[in-house]
């Protein structure tokens, strides 16, 4: 377990490093670019959530964690009420997916900007 939460802890520490290791994985394995970079972005955005919700923590003292789930939450009620308004169908999984895959270019962004603020904050 010492060795799962260190290997965690590392993979969030630097989520682009974590990106691009499982982007290089997958290419392997299915040889699609494609498909790969969507599987990275998939699961990579969790460590991108963690990293952006650690600086958080350091920077303001208080976890983010729960504002980001109902962020989240809200954001796939949003796109199911445009898909209802536009179809006839309405695909939950699509739907998760679009907010998942939103949040990922969301979270990389706050990343970027928020790392340097909290080196230099941290280090001031």
């Amino acid at each position: 377990m010492d060795f799962l939460s260190t290997l965690i802890a590392i993979l969030a520490t630097f989520p682009y490093i974590t990106f691009f290791i499982l982007f290089i994985i997958m290419k392997k394995v299915t040889r699609q670019a494609t498909r790969s970079t969507k599987f990275a972005a998939d699961l990579s955005n969790l460590f991108f959530l963690i990293a952006v919700n650690a600086i958080l923590f350091n920077l303001l003292n208080r976890s983010f964690i729960v504002y980001f789930l109902l962020l989240f939450m809200l954001g796939v009620i949003v796109v199911i009420t445009m898909q209802w308004r536009k179809e006839l169908e309405i695909n939950i999984m699509r739907a998760v997916r679009v907010v998942w895959r939103a949040g990922f270019i969301i979270l990389v962004i706050t990343y970027t900007i928020l790392l340097p603020i909290g080196i230099y904050i941290t280090y001031l």
